[in-house]
């Protein structure tokens, strides 16, 4: 039955009729950044000044993936994690439990960068290799470094996808669907709600975040002050606004496959959405070459009225399947969980 399960996944997420080997070549004012792999998520350094890639290494975990810093001025990257000769210290932050630094093996996924309360930045990333965890680290910007300081071990069958920190210490990290269930993973591409949002807290361990409940939960954002989250549930077609200390849900908007957010300056909900073209999605499972062409938009939602606005529409070349958009400057640019590239497009008007 794992076994089965795995490959059924795999065909679900690798459907190559959408993977192209586009050459890295601008479309008009829409710029492919190449020599990458998968970056599907993005974050912003404190400063503002680049972006920690998420160099993803598939679903299954069984190809490794990095975390590489990017440099917008020079369109240049620097490995982060791991790195030959790197050292590793205990674990300081997590679980007790933590076995150890996942090293050569990690396979990130959805990351977050928050303050903590002492004023050290970490970096949470869901990571898929070797074991389901999020792994802590610690952002240096002089020179500019990531430390490995932990790990909290999801419980058998978790499945997670993104991550948020909370302000108070602990996380929450979507679970999509259990693991090594076949009949489970069927019915979700159905709509079935059997994902949640895992919750951590290091006095009181691992539970179910109240009000998580949905279909295949796989982006998540948290409000400035903690107390609000935002849930992309991907095959419910909602991004959904929850109460994070009750769990009642506050609102939701329509917004068609939801895949990951990120924060605009202007406070607005960025969201990375997967319309369909077809009764079968276009999806890709090559993290190496070439691109995915399937369809994305990106959208912006009003987090107080939850209005949502479809602010850029992409596909096929130079790079389609968009995952996340993070801006820098006078740009957007935008991630992929398959090829090797960036997309990097002129701001909108907002």
């Amino acid at each position: 039955m794992k076994r089965l399960a795995f490959v059924l996944m795999t065909v679900c997420l690798a459907g190559c009729n959408a993977q192209r080997d586009f050459a890295c070549e601008s479309v008009g004012d829409r710029v492919p950044i190449c020599d990458l792999q998968a970056p599907e998520d993005i974050e912003l350094t404190p400063d503002g000044k680049q972006l920690i890639l998420s160099q993803f290494g598939g679903i299954t975990g069984d190809s490794a993936g990095s975390l590489v810093l990017f440099d917008p001025k020079t369109d240049t990257t620097l490995p982060l994690y791991p790195q030959a000769g790197q050292h590793v210290t205990s674990a300081q932050w997590g679980s007790a439990d933590c076995p150890g630094a996942p090293g050569a093996a990690i396979s990130p996924h959805g990351i977050h960068l928050s303050q903590r309360t002492d004023g050290r930045w970490q970096l949470l990333v869901v990571n898929h290799g070797g074991r389901e965890s999020v792994e802590f680290f610690e952002w240096q910007a002089e020179p500019a470094a990531l430390h490995w300081r932990g790990c909290v071990v999801m419980p058998e069958g978790a499945f997670i996808n993104d991550t948020v920190a909370l302000p108070e210490g602990g996380l929450l990290v979507t679970q999509m669907f259990p693991k090594d269930n076949l009949w489970a993973l069927v019915r979700t591409f159905f709509g079935a709600e059997k994902g949640h949002v895992w919750r951590w807290r290091p006095d009181t361990g691992i539970d179910i975040q109240p009000g998580s409940m949905g279909s295949f939960p796989n982006g998540i954002q948290i409000s400035a002050d903690g107390k609000t989250l935002f849930l992309n549930l991907y095959t419910n077609n909602v991004v959904r606004k929850i109460d994070r200390a009750s769990g009642k849900h506050l609102g939701e908007v329509a917004i068609e496959h939801p895949d990951n957010s990120s924060w605009l300056p202007n406070g607005r909900l960025l969201v990375a959405s997967h319309p369909r073209d077809s009764l079968l999605p276009g999806l890709c499972g090559d993290v190496h070459n070439g691109a995915c062409e399937s369809r994305f938009q990106l959208v912006a939602v009003d987090p107080e009225t939850l209005t949502p606005q479809v602010m850029f529409e992409q596909k096929g070349a130079p790079m389609g399947a968009g995952t996340v958009a993070v801006e820098w400057g006078n740009y957007w640019y935008i991630g992929s969980y398959a090829g090797n590239r960036l997309l990097k497009v002129p701001k909108p008007d907002q």
